[in-house]
Order: structure tokens, then sequence, then C-alpha cells
């Protein structure tokens, strides 16, 4: 048997009175980290405990750490009872909790919760909870989770090297002078507070296994700009009934010739080598597939998310040589693969005359940027070769 309880936040006010006594009627206590300041109480009531900071040392991540203790735990937990004590809450960012529940060993395991760092690092802030945020770990933090809309408390920041790792996946996302606060031993009496521009963040970081860092929610135009959920709502509301009177009459059809012109202004860019303009035009060829979405959605026929799902699926489906079991080791391999994947979406092969246009069409495109012919003058030429 094994019973897991929480610490609490950061002293022993913050402990429930259940983990109080629990800790009070125990012969011995194993904690995952000695350095929480409700481990004092242990200390004054003589109550013997083991830490497992060395499994910190001696392992390169941390999920070999975890699964060193738990493993130690299971262990000990066959034929005894034992307390096993976590920062803040068993149940709240807590990998070992996780683990032990999910054993194999047929060892029962029961959880008397703490007070989580949540609460007081809410506290500490001042956020209103009715606001809305997140918690990410920064041990696995990535562009894709940021939310400006929400608060955001990322945990598993307790040195300077960890603040600076999560300072610079956040300045992919932020702009640099976005405010953000480290919380250090939130709702003790040492509670420390350093706020600076995200820049900044990571100068004279104190160790401390009770931090947390904190980004306000940010009412940003640019960084809609960068979302492609303020796009698609972008062509909501220019096909929908207070939109604009041309976008709300386009059809599939009527947008035909857009996306060929645009698809020819994308290929100028590129010949011209302007990294600029390749911007700006690729951006054209996302606004007629955002255009076609919208319509689609609001006619009822399908929408944005649909095609990023075809998408996605399709070529994760035909790359099976790399997110799959499948071995190329040539060209003539990759195409029996590819063809096979396409056969099993039940493509059947057939003549592409849109390559013969395409492949045409670009050499006509090229010699006009490059030899600044009209297309009149090429296609003359041609007709005098034939």
């Amino acid at each position: 048997m094994i019973t897991v309880v929480g610490l609490g936040s950061s002293d022993v006010d913050h402990m429930t009175v259940g983990v109080y006594r629990k800790l009070l009627q125990s012969d011995y206590v194993y904690l995952r980290t000695k350095d929480h300041p409700a481990v004092e109480l242990l200390r004054k009531e003589n109550i013997p405990f083991q830490s497992f900071d060395d499994y910190y040392i001696e392992s390169e991540t941390f999920e070999e750490t975890y699964e060193k203790i738990v493993k130690e735990l299971l262990k000990r937990g066959k034929d005894e009872g034992v307390i096993y004590a976590v920062p803040g809450s068993p149940l709240l960012y807590e990998t070992t909790t996780e683990l032990l529940l999910n054993n194999d060993e047929d060892v029962n395991v029961e959880i008397i919760g703490g007070q989580s760092f949540i609460d007081v690092c809410i506290e500490a802030v001042n956020i209103p909870v009715n606001e809305g945020f997140q918690i990410l770990d920064a041990s696995t933090l990535a562009e894709k989770d940021l939310n400006h809309h929400q608060h955001t408390l990322i945990t598993q920041v307790y040195d300077q090297f960890s603040v600076s790792d999560a300072k610079l996946t956040l300045l992919e996302y932020y702009d640099p002078s976005t405010v953000v606060t480290l919380i250090i031993g939130a709702g003790s009496e040492s509670e420390t507070l350093i706020t600076k521009p995200l820049e900044e963040i990571d100068y004279d970081v104190p160790n401390s296994n009770l931090m947390t860092m904190f980004v306000p929610k940010v009412e940003s135009t640019d960084l809609d700009n960068r979302s492609v959920y303020y796009m698609r709502e972008i062509y909501q509301v220019l096909v929908g009934e207070n939109g604009c009177p041309w976008d709300k009459v386009q059809t599939h059809e009527s947008l035909e010739r857009f996306l060929i012109e645009e698809s020819y202004e994308v290929i100028e860019a590129i010949e011209k080598e302007d990294d600029d303009l390749l911007v700006e035009e690729l951006g054209d060829i996302l606004l007629q597939v955002g255009l076609h979405a919208a319509i689609a959605e609001r006619d009822g026929y399908f929408n944005f998310h649909d095609i990023l799902e075809s998408l996605n699926r399709k070529i994760v489906h035909r790359h099976p040589h790399v997110f799959g079991d499948a071995v190329v080791n040539n060209s003539d391999d990759l195409k029996e693969v590819w063809n096979a994947q396409k056969k099993k979406e039940g493509k059947t092969e057939r003549v592409k005359y849109e390559k013969e246009y395409a492949t045409k069409v670009l050499e006509w495109m090229k010699e006009t940027i490059h030899n600044e012919k009209s297309l009149s003058e090429i296609l003359e030429d041609t007709n005098e070769t034939r």
C-alpha cells in the first residue's frame, strides 16, 4: 500500500489537516524532494525521512528520475505501507503520482490531497479566475501550446537555465517587451515576485523548486494576425451576412481564375528571389483557401478544419517511411511506397493533363519574367518552331 500525500504549496500553514495528521502518525516518510518548506515539520517532530533528490543528479532526464522513484516505491509498497510526500497536490502536474496510479504491480495507491501551487500563484499575481488561464510545463513547452488570450502559468522552472529555455520558446510567440513574472515561494512568508520584460526574465534568477512563471494574457492585434483561427474568423465575416459585398456573392466557381492568378504570382516571386514578395503571394494563396473554406462552411458543406484534417491525414499516410515502419533506400523505393499508399486510398491511375498544362505554362511564365517577352510573343515563337 502506498499513500501519496501533498505537502501543499509552501510551508506548514498551507498543509491540509488530513496530511498534517498523516505525517505525524508516520514512522517513515519518502519525499520526492526535501527542498520544500513543509519538510521542516518532519525535522521538528523527529520523523525519519528519505528523499529522492539523488535520483535527479544520477538521471539524464526527468522521465528517468520519475521512473526510478516509482520503481523504488512499488518495490517497498508490496511488503509494507509507504508514505510518499510530494510538493503541492499529488494530482496536479505530479508525474510520479500518475505512474503510481497506473502501476502493473498490483499495489494499491491512496491519495491524500494538498493545496496546489495554482491557488497561491493566482493570489500572488491577483488573477481573477473567471478570466481563464492555462498551465504549461516548461520541460515540454512548445509554441503551439501558447494562447495569448489566456493567462499562463508555467511550471518546471527552477533555475536560470530552465527559465532561459522557457523564455526562448515564449519569444517565438510573444513580443520581447511583454512583462512576465517569476513567482517564488508563492503563499509563504518568503514569497518573492520578479517582474521584468520577457527578454530580461532570465537575468539573475535564483534556484528554487517553488518557482512558477506567469505570463499575462495580452490583447494584441499583431499576435492575432499570426493566428490561423483569426484568419478563419476574418473570412467568416467577409462572406457572412454583414460582410463584404464582393466576397458575399463569390462561389467556388467564380474564384477559380483567382487561384490560378495567385499561383502565377507566387512563381514570379520565386523567380525574382524576393522573399518579402513570396511571403505576400503565398498569403494570397491562403486567402483563396480561406475564402473557399468560409463559403463552404457558410453553406453547410465543410470547413477549414476539414481541409486541415484531410491534408494532414493524407501527408502522414503517404509517408510511412517517415511516420511509420516502411523502409526506402532510393527514389524507386520511394515511388513504389507512394503509389502503394495512394492505391490504399482508392486513388486510380489517370492521365494528369493538368501536369502537362502546368509544365508548359511554367516554361512560358519563366520566359516572360526573365526575357521580358510578352505572352503573345512567346506563343508566336512557339508556333514558328512547330
